[in-house]
């Protein structure tokens, strides 16, 4: 008998094993694959997650850089015109 047919291993106890270990080496590994892909995607979208979170923090924190440099640069113009001022002023 040929392993195809309708009744695989009526003949002998090694034809049920080939019969087994052929359809575990078939099924197994799909469903492990399928396991392994999905937690996969799942560590993919929590590191997505995260890296966005991170992403909005430093957005947040160049934002607060931006109007700090502003300022900086604001003041940084009123003194020198202050000194400017002053140096006009000591010219006799």
């Amino acid at each position: 008998m040929c392993l195809s047919s309708s009744e695989p291993f009526s003949d002998t106890p090694t034809r049920l094993v080939l019969y087994l270990k052929t359809q575990s080496h078939v099924r197994i590994p799909r469903l492990s694959r399928r396991r392994k892909m999905w937690r996969e995607e799942k560590e993919m979208k929590m590191k997505n997650i995260k890296l966005y979170i991170e992403n909005q923090n430093i957005i947040r924190e160049n934002e607060k850089l931006k109007k700090k440099a502003l300022l900086l640069l604001q003041e940084n113009k009123a003194l020198f015109s202050l000194l400017q001022t002053k140096k006009l002023s000591s010219v006799p």
